[in-house]
């Protein structure tokens, strides 16, 4: 927008000129002239008949007074296009150069000064722009990858937080195991001992009482143990773990749940997963291995899925114990499991879920 007013103020500057010093008829043609070249400077850009038709205005400029008027906006679409020296098309002015028209000459030749510093000006204002707008995209994209890496940083960080719990909570049921366990153990054998030989009748009751109690002592430890295991398996950290061990192929998990699934679930996709794992790595010529978990709002999927191409005369697909294993997990779930063969080797296991959590509640 501003561009064009300038083109707007230099064809007014050579109007008044001819306005005041010029015949209408020459006037005319000069006027219409300038508006055709102004336009084509404005709307062509890069076109290679604009050097001639500018040196075709210059040259009439200097034969013709009328057509000097509108130098200075010859000079401003001229800049706008040209690098050699631009005040060789201040020569028209020399042919015009009297006594009486000396404050013309010079009034042409100070606005196409003005006129060249104008647009030279303006080139830079709008190389400032772009490189300010290519500045601003570029720190644009960089916080935008800044800002995925700190939330790539923080799922991790989460993730080994997590990871650093579970495996805490292993520990501690182990340490309870291993040495309360012993413990308790190593008591229940002494008083069973100790009963064996004991024969006066008034301790009979009191050691039966503290077997009881040890007893009662060494089921409780043995259910936090497994309530501490349980609440330590989390299935995507074990199928990734998984994954990082399984050397036969490339493997990777996709995994979309958003809500824990029951312990009991979890189990049984591990040992379907290993199962599966198993196979591929026995039965076929596979590349590829990819584990996919997904949530929908009635049921589980679980797909299992690689690029071999020698499963067709594997017999496990059809009555091994392992697809067996897998059909009988499945059907304790109450899901449903399907089998493809084209392309590679794919199980589907469907998974409801009011009936996950109905056997989850009776558990």
């Amino acid at each position: 927008m501003k561009q064009l007013i300038n083109y707007l103020l230099f064809l007014c500057i050579g109007c008044c000129f001819s306005f005041f010093y010029d015949h209408q008829l020459y006037r005319l043609l000069a006027l219409l002239s300038a508006v055709i070249l102004a336009s084509m400077s404005y709307l062509y850009t890069g076109r290679k008949w604009l050097p001639y038709a500018t040196v075709l205005f210059a040259i009439l400029a200097a034969l013709q007074q009328s057509y000097l008027y509108y130098l200075p906006l010859l000079l401003y679409c001229v800049s706008r296009h040209f690098s050699y020296p631009l005040l060789l098309y201040l020569l028209p002015i020399l042919f015009h150069l009297r006594m009486e028209t000396l404050f013309l000459c010079s009034a042409v030749a100070i606005f196409s000064i003005f006129a060249i510093l104008l647009r030279q000006q303006w080139e830079e204002n709008e190389e400032i722009k772009l490189s300010f707008m290519r500045q601003r995209d570029a720190t644009k994209e960089l916080a935008d990858m800044l800002s995925n890496k700190n939330r790539n940083l923080l799922v991790q960080q989460e993730q080994e937080i997590r990871i650093a719990i579970l495996d805490e909570r292993n520990r501690i049921a182990r340490e309870i195991h291993d040495h309360v366990g012993h413990l308790l153990s190593s008591s229940l054998l002494q008083i069973g001992a100790i009963q064996a030989i004991q024969k006066e009748e008034k301790l009979k009751e009191p050691l039966q009482n503290l077997r009881n109690t040890l007893s009662q002592g060494m089921d409780n430890v043995r259910s936090s143990v497994h309530d501490l295991h349980d609440d330590a398996l989390d299935l995507q950290l074990t199928l990734n773990r998984l994954l990082k061990d399984y050397s036969f192929c490339d493997a990777a998990l996709e995994y979309d749940v958003l809500h824990p699934l029951p312990q009991q679930t979890i189990y049984h996709i591990l040992a379907i997963v290993k199962e599966s794992m198993n196979n591929t790595m026995k039965h076929s010529n596979a590349t590829r291995y990819r584990i996919t978990v997904r949530e929908q709002p009635a049921f589980y999927q679980l797909i299992l899925r690689d690029n071999g191409t020698k499963h067709s005369s594997v017999p496990w697909q059809n009555k091994g114990i392992g697809l067996s294993n897998m059909r009988e997990r499945v059907e304790d779930m109450h899901g449903y499991l399907n089998i493809t063969r084209a392309p590679g080797f794919q199980i589907y296991i469907t998974l409801p879920k009011e009936d996950i959590n109905h056997e989850n509640t009776d558990c």
